[in-house]
């Protein structure tokens, strides 16, 4: 058991970070994405150390069996319709391929995307910002991932983000302002200062509900 939902078509980007971490795992990634040659058209790679002997390519038959594996990871990870998709290629970097052609983003899905994005911070207000980051970053890259797509830049993404801590009012709203005046306004600091304020004001939190409790408790006596 993988732990993995299997793919719908709408859950795919999830889906497919985690069944590539899963293929990863068992060593069979290479299978379904082959690593670029490093040496150069027409010359011989270079051994190791000048003097070693480059390692041969693995033989047809051990390829075949990894191969067989990954298809196997793939299709156990797919529902009914989606396997459908792929069941008439036993190739797994086709599976894969052709998995991402039909539910991967695409132009077609481009404005939707885009639209998404403008609208997050008004979706945003009653998320933790861990979950706030890995939403707009997913975001992020499946907009950039779109054939002839245009990636929201860092500018972009502080917007979103600051739009979303002035939302949430307090503290949240005043933190772009001071790092700005450290002139340490970036994405990732500005996120890391906004999630050690959430923990901050959690554990205060914490600590108060604790100390009612005790009142609480010495009043009863």
């Amino acid at each position: 058991m993988t732990g993995i939902t299997k793919l719908t078509g709408s859950n795919y980007r999830v889906w497919s970070l985690r069944a590539k971490r899963l293929l990863q795992s068992r060593g069979l990634w290479d299978v379904v994405e082959p690593l670029p040659r490093a040496d150069k058209a027409g010359e011989q790679p270079q051994a190791p150390g000048g003097d070693v002997p480059a390692a041969a390519p693995p033989p047809a038959a051990d390829f075949e069996v990894r191969d067989a594996q990954a298809s196997c990871l793939i299709m156990e990870l797919c529902d009914p319709i989606s396997l459908n998709l792929i069941v008439s290629t036993e190739c797994a970097q086709m599976q894969w391929v052709r998995l991402r052609r039909f539910y991967g983003p695409s132009l077609g899905q481009y404005q939707g995307l885009r639209e998404e994005f403008g609208e997050f911070a008004a979706k945003a207000g009653g998320k933790g910002w861990a979950e706030i980051a890995g939403e707009l970053e997913g975001l992020q890259q499946q907009i950039g991932e779109v054939p002839g797509g245009v990636k929201p830049g860092e500018e972009e993404m502080l917007g979103v983000l600051n739009e979303v801590a002035r939302g949430k009012g307090g503290e949240y709203g005043k933190l772009a302002g001071y790092l700005r005046l450290k002139g340490e306004y970036t994405y990732q600091n500005f996120l890391m200062s906004l999630v050690s304020l959430e923990w901050q004001e959690a554990r205060s939190s914490g600590k108060k509900n604790k100390g009612g409790g005790w009142k609480k408790g010495g009043g009863g006596q």
